[in-house]
């Protein structure tokens, strides 16, 4: 990967996560680089996968497009589920014990 490649998966991360984030039923997280980060994984991980399964998508900067769009996508469905599942409560103290 050269370092085109890498800004260019840098740069469509962060708009492509600004995108699903306004369009889906959430909020914009709080910090800059999680808005890019999941969907940075996303894209990785679907560029790793999914050429094989789509021999249609086009390319541009050495990048599959639609492959990107799909990563982009899952990435910020995985935060958030993960942002929006029930959390367990810390314990403040414990129980007492029944005698």
């Amino acid at each position: 990967m050269d370092v085109g490649m890498f800004l260019l998966m840098l740069v469509l991360s962060y708009t492509f996560g600004l995108l699903w984030y306004d369009l889906l039923p959430g909020t914009l997280p709080g910090q800059v680089w999680r808005v890019a980060a999941y969907p940075f994984l996303g894209i990785f991980i679907a560029e790793a996968l999914l050429p094989q399964f789509l021999p249609f998508d086009p390319t541009f900067g050495g990048l599959h497009v639609l492959s990107a769009a799909i990563g982009s996508i899952v990435g910020v469905l995985v935060d958030w589920a993960v942002t929006r599942a029930p959390h367990p409560a810390t314990v403040l103290r414990p129980e007492p014990l029944a005698a």
